[in-house]
């Protein structure tokens, strides 16, 4: 991994780290599907806006309708997915299935991509997925592993549509620059969410009076949707999908971090172990794979 691959893959972690905050002073004033639409809306339009200054790669059917599968994937089915079954189970138990990511994308690496994969790698995987559950179990076992069984396979129906998202950006970065991806991937995006946010509206459309949504729509469109997508897109087109994957894993310990900085919520003896074993696994396989060239694209 590169310098500047890492660097994105750490600026991703952050960012999408940040967005859980965020997104919650977010839906305090929208419903999920206008906080989805409007956060692809303002990053679509910041697209547009530096367009003329930017590099006008030309997409051809087959590159265009694997854009199209990306915007599918994500947001499309997996904030679908997360939002139904984060409904129907809990943050925490939801929170422990999305970090299995990383292991899907490790399988379908080697599956599909035919990439070998070290025994020391799939451990660091493991021992990073461990880490993230040691953090969120902090208030208990019982409390933090329930939900129903339809919310949990809701919830890893999200992961798997993360996964799949990972190796087709993977395959698709082998031909396509990354800015060109995420610029179209948030216009896609924008009109996929389009219809469920104005259904939305019609059910009963009150706009937020206070300005906290709204700075938290900005700010997902600008740092997430934007930019986070973008980072995600560049590190896919430099280091192997099951690395940058891996690095997801870092999400929850930044959430956590912002949830006690921003939210007061107090932090644990538990969740500090967590964290660290996370990052600690994260950062040797970070050095495992520093100055090697990814494997091919597929």
């Amino acid at each position: 991994m590169t310098g500047k691959a890492l660097a994105a893959t750490l600026g991703m972690a952050f960012l999408f780290g940040t967005s859980f905050v965020a997104s919650k002073v977010g839906l305090s004033g929208f419903s999920p599907t206008q906080l989805v639409f409007l956060r692809f809306a303002v990053a679509s339009l910041l697209f547009a806006a530096v367009w003329p200054w930017t590099k006008r790669a030309r997409l051809t059917p087959a590159q265009a309708k694997s854009v199209l599968l990306l915007a599918l994937l994500e947001p499309g089915a997996y904030f679908f997915l997360e939002s139904y079954g984060l409904q129907r189970t809990q943050a925490s138990t939801a929170s422990v299935l999305i970090a299995t990511i990383p292991v899907l994308v490790l399988v379908f690496e080697a599956v599909f991509l035919h990439v070998k994969v070290a025994l020391a790698d799939a451990a660091l995987v493991l021992a990073s997925l461990f880490g993230v559950g040691v953090l969120l179990t902090a208030g208990g076992l019982d409390k933090a592993l329930g939900g129903t069984l339809v919310g949990n396979l809701l919830i890893l129906g999200a992961a798997l549509a993360a996964a799949v998202y990972t190796l087709v950006a993977r395959t698709l970065m082998a031909s396509v620059d990354a800015f060109t991806v995420t610029r179209w991937q948030a216009f896609f995006a924008a009109g996929f969410y389009l219809p469920f946010a104005l259904g939305a509206c019609y059910r009963g459309c009150d706009l937020p009076t206070k300005w906290e949504p709204w700075v938290a729509v900005v700010y997902l469109g600008v740092a997430c949707s934007f930019l986070a997508y973008f980072l995600l897109n560049y590190a896919l087109s430099k280091a192997r999908a099951s690395l940058v994957a891996a690095f997801s894993n870092l999400i929850p310990v930044v959430a956590t971090a912002w949830a006690v900085v921003i939210l007061g919520e107090t932090l644990h003896v538990q969740q500090l172990a967590g964290a660290a074993l996370t990052v600690g696994a994260v950062t040797v396989l970070t050095l495992r794979h520093r100055g090697s060239a990814p494997p091919p694209a597929g």
